[in-house]
């Protein structure tokens, strides 16, 4: 096995710069078709984040590189393993066609993986597969998955967003993705069904995952409120619309369900998203003397019982005295008043 050297003393030496412009070359030449496609997808609304997923995986090698490899190992021979997985992915998806471009895609992921794993050893791929995996999101979704996950978005929101009409005092009747809204009509088309604004929150919640320093349980909130978030911000933006209908008129209504509140609904859900990251600082508060936040927080998942632990009298706290029974005071002298 060949020995782990300084990374300044490897990567200036000709073999490694060599070895790593024909790898990265060849990626580049056998990826261009799939990087044309995805860039017109780009310019759909659905997938116009994929501009900015290159840009955030730079920065994300950017803002860990203090923490790269001192040393590293080359060549890795399992990193040939990787690329021969990457390539067969990208044969097998481009013969049978079948999700062709997001199997591309993650074959991509999957070959840049092995470049580092073939250029820099484990230690290298441990540190640099999290930016190189974000770029997943640059791809877009297989046409089947995008449709059906478009048709059961644009139902969903249809039948929360006439609940909510209904629950704030709006008589609204239902037909499949249609409303009737009082003396209006408002359908939720599916451009407006929210994929875009699914897609481009769980990107961005995966890329929060990535950056801020929080506690573990605070990064798995962040991943599992995505979605739910996201359905919810569309839903509020397709209400809004209902309620403007009928106080602002159509037109007004129209501008707003297009333009204004599209805009606000990012905003929105990262609003939520804050006040749920706030009601876990609110619910595990560490003691100055006590274990800190993440230690906290395992305890409690551990025994959930804790959480209700200081409302039990004798519990985490001072001794509450026996029911009935008053401070203790000194029996009254002779001649006091009884």
């Amino acid at each position: 096995m060949t020995p782990a050297k300084p990374a300044y003393e490897t990567v200036r030496s000709r073999e490694w710069i060599a070895a790593a412009a024909v790898l990265l070359g060849a990626l580049a030449f056998a990826y261009a078709g799939l990087f044309a496609y995805s860039f017109k997808e780009w310019l759909k609304p659905d997938y116009s984040h994929g501009f900015l997923v290159p840009f955030f995986s730079a920065f994300l090698f950017y803002r860990s590189w203090p923490a790269a490899p001192r040393k590293v190992r080359w060549p890795e021979p399992w990193g040939l393993a990787f690329l021969a997985a990457g390539m067969g992915l990208f044969l097998f998806a481009g013969n049978t066609n079948i999700a062709k471009e997001w199997l591309q895609g993650l074959s991509l992921v999957i070959n840049l993986c092995g470049v580092l794993l073939l250029l820099g050893g484990w230690p290298v791929l441990r540190w640099g597969w999290p930016p190189v995996a974000f770029l997943i999101f640059m791809f877009p979704l297989p046409y089947r998955v995008e449709h059906w996950l478009g048709g059961e978005l644009q139902k969903l929101a249809a039948a929360a967003s006439a609940f909510v009409l209904q629950t704030i005092g709006y008589p609204t009747l239902r037909e499949g993705v249609i409303l009737h809204v009082q003396d209006h009509t408002l359908e939720v088309e599916k451009a407006c069904n929210g994929l875009s604004m699914l897609l481009t929150f769980v990107a961005l919640s995966v890329g929060m995952v990535l950056v801020v320093r929080r506690a573990w349980l605070d990064k798995a909130l962040i991943l599992v409120a995505a979605v739910p978030v996201a359905i919810l911000s569309n839903v509020a933006r397709i209400a809004l619309t209902g309620v403007l209908y009928n106080e602002a008129g159509k037109e007004l209504g129209d501008n707003v369900f297009h333009d204004f509140a599209g805009w606000l609904m990012m905003p929105f859900a990262l609003l939520v998203l804050w006040l749920g990251l706030k009601l876990l600082d609110w619910v595990f508060v560490p003691q100055p003397d006590g274990p800190d936040r993440d230690a906290l927080i395992r305890a409690n998942v551990a025994n959930p019982v804790h959480l209700f632990m200081h409302a039990v009298p004798g519990v985490g706290g001072k001794t509450a005295p026996p029911p009935g029974t008053g401070p203790a005071t000194a029996p009254p002298s002779d001649g006091a008043a009884r």
